[in-house]
């Protein structure tokens, strides 16, 4: 072999060996899709996670999930009158304790041929039987989920046709007959009602 032949062979050797550096539009290889889809999956989940736990903490409620009031520390005692008589006792002192506090609703009608009966199921509360007549009825009921969620569902059960439940924003229904339940929401950041 000449000197020429084996340069030429070693050359070629020595250009197998090296690599050739990147094109200078090329992009190095990212992380395979797999990855990525894991990655959004664990992220996906710690944001439902975080919600679930916290409730949301939503402050403003919807057509479609209302908030409830928080009664004030100061009128637990007039706000208890409309509590079942069974349950009183306890309920005031949880909402006194800060443990378990009260929310308030008013019902009401909303034409001259309106009313009826109704009862409020606020998770495991229910509600004395209340008649919606010509005057608004200022109601209190225990949260009807942990406060600290920030978000349940009251039922209303009777029947009762144009009702109005004041809410935040209030709910207009045509007919209550039977059970109607309503997703709500509250806001977790007083407690006491202060």
């Amino acid at each position: 072999m000449s000197n020429m032949d084996h340069q030429v062979q070693s050359e070629g050797k020595s250009a197998e060996r090296v690599s050739a550096p990147p094109a200078p539009g090329q992009a190095k290889p990212g992380p395979s899709p797999s990855v990525l889809a894991i990655g959004g999956g664990v992220v996906a989940a710690a944001v439902v996670a975080g919600v679930l736990l916290l409730g949301g903490h939503e402050k403003v409620g919807t057509v479609d999930r209302p908030a409830l009031s928080l009664v004030k520390k100061a009128e637990i005692e007039k706000a208890a009158d409309t509590l079942a008589p069974e349950e009183k006792d306890k309920v005031v002192a949880e909402a006194k304790a800060c443990t378990a506090p009260l929310a308030s609703m008013r019902l009401s009608k909303t034409t001259s041929q309106g009313g009826g009966v109704v009862r409020i199921r606020a998770g495991n509360y229910l509600s004395p039987a209340f008649n919606v007549a010509d005057t608004p009825i200022d109601i209190a009921v225990p949260f009807p989920a942990p406060y600290e969620t920030g978000k349940g569902e009251i039922v209303l059960e009777g029947s009762a046709k144009d009702v109005f439940v004041q809410l935040r924003p209030g709910l207009k229904m045509d007919q209550v007959a039977g059970v109607v339940r309503i997703p709500v929401i509250w806001d977790t950041s007083k407690p006491c009602g202060s």
